[in-house]
């Protein structure tokens, strides 16, 4: 008996200190990083992402980290540092598996920490560049990303404020996706909620 209680109490520790490095989902949402390991996520075109202590980490070289599972409309949070100025990565919706570095097929959402932060590539975005880089941290803070997509229009907000958006998008499945360019960056609760199709997807 005393064996099975202790064994439940090392059981719940474990798993509150998961919980504690994945970060808590708001209602609705689930957690796409488990705080421990890449489960659920699959490493594309020689990419070498690590999970350490509850962050999803990125140094050298190229290639994408992308989700097992594909969506169209959702909202996605994260948090999202950089270690070093003008390091570059960035955020892929929607996207395909062929591409040399990257995907052919995708939607980017730029995280670089300069002027060109939430740029939407792949669409006419809506964006002031001042503004936007007016929204980020000092470099090595943690600055939180919110990119919701639903049919054809897509919002993006950096610490809470609308940064980006575009209304030009294809509605389609597809995978997300973190790319890797050589940025030294770092990403933390990665948490997800689908939304219902659009009218006419």
């Amino acid at each position: 008996m005393q064996t099975s209680r202790l064994f439940a109490v090392a059981y719940l520790l474990l798993t509150f200190v998961d919980m504690a490095r994945a970060g808590e989902p708001p209602e609705g949402f689930v957690a796409l990083f488990n705080g421990r390991d890449l489960s659920g996520w699959e490493q594309m075109n020689g990419s070498k992402f690590i999970a350490h202590e509850g962050v999803i980490k990125h140094g050298q070289g190229m290639g994408w980290l992308r989700t097992t599972e594909q969506y169209d409309n959702f909202v996605l949070r994260l948090e999202i540092r950089w270690l070093k100025d003008r390091q570059d990565s960035g955020v892929f919706l929607r996207a395909g598996l062929e591409g040399s570095n990257w995907p052919d097929q995708k939607y980017e959402v730029q995280c670089e920490n300069s002027e060109r932060i939430v740029q939407i590539f792949g669409t006419n975005c809506q964006r002031d560049p001042q503004q936007a880089q007016g929204l980020l941290k000092p470099t090595g803070q943690w600055n939180t990303l919110e990119i919701a997509c639903h049919g054809t229009r897509c919002v993006v907000k950096l610490n809470g404020e609308v940064a980006s958006a575009a209304d030009d998008l294809v509605p389609r499945t597809g995978y997300l996706g973190l790319q890797g360019e050589n940025g030294e960056i770092e990403f933390r609760h990665i948490f997800l909620k689908r939304l219902e199709r659009a009218t006419g997807d």
